[in-house]
Parts: C-alpha cells; sequence; structure tokens
C-alpha cells in the first residue's frame, strides 16, 4: 500500500470520466468490427453494457446530455439483440458520432461551472433524432431507413426526474470484505444517490473490510474531496481496524477524513 501516493487528487468526476472512457474504447472497436462484419453481432450485447453503464454514471453525477444519448444508443443496441434491427454502415456511422459525443461530453465535465445541458443540446438532439430514426425502421427489410413520407422519429426518451429532496438523514454504506473495482462503482453510486437526497451524514463502515486495490483506494480518497467540493453531506468513518487505520494513514487519508476515524470506532 505503501507506493499508492496521491490520491487524494482524485474526485468522483475523474472517476466518472475514467469509466466512460474505457466503455467508448469498447464501444468504437466493436462498432468498427461491426462495420467490418455486419452478419457478427457478437458484440453486441457487449455494447449494450457498456451504454447501459456510462448512462447509470452519468445519471448518478447529473450529466443529463450524456444520459439521453446513451440511453437512446443502449435502446439501439437493444433492438439489434433482439433481432428486429440491423445495423447499415451509415447507421455505424451515426453510432460512432455517438461515441465521439459521449467523449466530449465528458471531457467537458472538467468544467463544473459549465452549463453542459446547453452547450450540448442542439448536437444531442441531433442525434437522437438521428438514432430514433434508425430505431423506427425495425423490423423493414434490411433495416432499410424509413419512408420521408414515414411517421416521424419517436421522440427523445429522457430520464426520469430526479427524486425530490427528502428530509434530512443519515445513511451508513458498509463496504465489503474487499473492496475491488466492482464493489467500488457500486459504493461510488450509493454514495452519489445519499448525496443527491440530501443525507446530512454518511458514515463509511469498515467493520467488515480486510483489503482494497488501487480503485477502492482511489474512491475512498475521492469521496472526502467531493465532499470538500460540494459542503457536504458530512463524513464519519467507523467500525476502521488497527490495518486499516495504517493504510489510510500511510496514503495520506487519515487527514482527509479527519476526526471521522475514531480509537472508540474501531471494529472488534
Amino acid at each position: 500500500m505503501s507506493g499508492e501516493t496521491g490520491l487524494e487528487g482524485y474526485s468522483l468526476e475523474d472517476l466518472f470520466r475514467s469509466e466512460v472512457e474505457s466503455h467508448l474504447e469498447v464501444l468504437g472497436a466493436a462498432l468498427l468490427e461491426l462495420e467490418r462484419s455486419p452478419g457478427d453481432p457478437s458484440r453486441v450485447d457487449e455494447m449494450m453494457r457498456a451504454a447501459h453503464s456510462i448512462k447509470g454514471a452519468a445519471r448518478v453525477v447529473r450529466v443529463e446530455a450524456a444520459v439521453r444519448v446513451a440511453h437512446v444508443m443502449e435502446d439501439c443496441f437493444i433492438a439489434v439483440q433482439k433481432g428486429t434491427l440491423t445495423l447499415s454502415p451509415s447507421d455505424i456511422d451515426v453510432l460512432l458520432r455517438g461515441v465521439d459525443l459521449l467523449g466530449k461530453i465528458s471531457e467537458a465535465t472538467r468544467s463544473p461551472e459549465d452549463d453542459l445541458t446547453t452547450r450540448f443540446e442542439e448536437a444531442v438532439q441531433s442525434l437522437v433524432v438521428e438514432i430514433g430514426a434508425i430505431l423506427s425502421s425495425q423490423g423493414q427489410p434490411g433495416g432499410a431507413s424509413p419512408r420521408p413520407d414515414a411517421a416521424p422519429a419517436p421522440a427523445p426518451i429522457t430520464p426520469p426526474p430526479d427524486e425530490p429532496a427528502t428530509t434530512s438523514t443519515d445513511e451508513t454504506i458498509a463496504f465489503p470484505e474487499f473492496l475491488d473495482a466492482g464493489a467500488a462503482e457500486e459504493i461510488r453510486i450509493r454514495f452519489l444517490s445519499a448525496a443527491g437526497r440530501g443525507c446530512d451524514a454518511v458514515r463509511i463502515d469498515l467493520r467488515g473490510t480486510k483489503d482494497l486495490d488501487v480503485q477502492g483506494l482511489v474512491l475512498l480518497a475521492a469521496i472526502p474531496r467531493h465532499v470538500a467540493r460540494h459542503g457536504h453531506p458530512k463524513l464519519q468513518l467507523v467500525g476502521v481496524s488497527e490495518a486499516m487505520e495504517v493504510v489510510l494513514r500511510v496514503t495520506g487519508m487519515d487527514a482527509a477524513y479527519g476526526l471521522g476515524v475514531h480509537p472508540s470506532s474501531r471494529g472488534a
């Protein structure tokens, strides 16, 4: 663990961008492969999962422009998976432009003061309409584009409205025995959800945690940075074992959590 330093410089937005980048690599490579071999949809499931993951990650950090693009791309991949849609080369070009647009939106989150919805509204709306036209060709021979006099493309699918803020509450998030990349993603979503609901405090329970990998360390470092940036919720570490206390000290995260670490709160 002593080799992992500087993790306090990562934010949840940094993790979001990293996640989007990895999924866009999958989408881009799979679409190009599908363009070369249109009869081989073997990577459609992979593309569908990538689009779904981007949509979910964008939703929890409230990047609605990315939610809209990823959502309609996922709908397209679902139709291909079901066999109701065959993508033509021009359709794949549209989806590749979607990959490019998602990359631009993700990169733009480096400037949190920007209104991304307004900045990308025209590009997002145009792409959503084009993919909607692709979806409307389902069931036509060869997946042909609809006739000029065909019904207009379906309205863009928008995410459900944010849940209204509830009264202030506390929430405890118990970390697993081993905090790897998969578990870190689930906890990231839970923490952002709690922060979005207006929780007064979040308790991070490390009682059962024995070890964590790099992604786990990055997440643990990113949470207090997010709180420092947004001013809420309050943080408290509970159930901290002596071993985990050493990890926090060696990586410099003990200072980030401050008085959240209490000897009386150590795990049995």
